[in-house]
């Protein structure tokens, strides 16, 4: 029953490639960016489009262990650098994550894996409104899709509802706020903190992020859900599955609801 093999076709395995570790950047007490140089005989090899992960190899206490990052960084920057950027949260007995925090060094050589995933959506000449909901450590493949569209559509708009538990644990934090600020007509940034205790704080943006919680700031923020062209919903399955749901129940079309559960071990 197998056409393959009587075709005669065989596939190729995946192909690692080792890659330097280019600069090492701390951006949260328990999350480091990891930047790659790209060798120009490999730059064809590492295209990529925004939304994308690479997967890592590595040998860590005997093991070979596997595991998937988001490329952090837009088009414009990989072709002006390089390089590609990808980020690890440190998880509690995760063996990947605990070793980029911990032990990777600028100048170590890490297998590689060409750029894979299907969280994407192709930028596109004309002007259009999207929004994307990222909590933690989703805000990997979202800062990618949101910095790109930024700079390749420039007549689009972009709304950006991110949640974290303070600001000290916000991964990219200033790099997103340069982005407000240099975007300002454009791009709207909205943080929501679950364990942020100041006292002037906004009401609505504090506690979790829910499906509830997104209509309440879109509805504030002016943000009509029925004429958004693209949705992207990265973080937990609870978060991603309750906010999916209240978007398409107010209007939402579902094929432009684009969702990617995160892990990070």
């Amino acid at each position: 029953m197998s056409l393959l093999k009587s075709s005669g076709v065989r596939h190729r395995r995946p192909q690692f490639h080792p890659l330097t570790v280019a600069g090492i950047q701390r951006l949260t007490e328990r999350a480091v960016a990891i930047t790659f140089d790209i060798p120009e005989d490999l730059r064809d090899t590492f295209r990529f489009q925004p939304g994308q992960h690479l997967t890592l190899r590595a040998e860590i206490n005997g093991a070979d262990v596997r595991r998937s990052y988001s490329i952090c960084m837009s088009r414009a920057q990989a072709a002006a650098s390089g390089q590609l950027r990808i980020a690890s949260n440190e998880v509690d007995g995760g063996a990947m994550s605990v070793w980029l925090n911990r032990v990777v060094e600028v100048g170590d050589r890490i297998a590689v894996l060409a750029p894979l995933g299907d969280f994407v959506c192709p930028t596109v000449d004309t002007e259009r409104e999207i929004v994307a909901v990222a909590a933690g450590s989703g805000i990997t493949p979202v800062i990618s899709l949101v910095r790109t569209m930024l700079e390749d559509e420039p007549g689009s708009v972009v709304t950006l509802i991110f949640g974290n538990r303070t600001p000290k644990s916000t991964m990219f934090r200033e790099e997103l706020e340069s982005l407000a600020d240099n975007y300002s007509a454009r791009f709207d940034l909205i943080e929501v903190f679950s364990r942020d205790t100041s006292t002037s704080r906004d009401p609505l943006l504090a506690g979790r992020i829910d499906g509830a919680k997104v209509r309440q700031i879109l509805r504030r923020s002016g943000v009509a859900v029925s004429e958004v062209d693209e949705w992207f919903l990265c973080g937990p399955t609870g978060l991603v599955d309750d906010v999916r749901a209240a978007v398409v129940g107010d209007g939402a079309d579902p094929d432009t609801v684009h969702h990617e559960e995160f892990f990070q071990t």
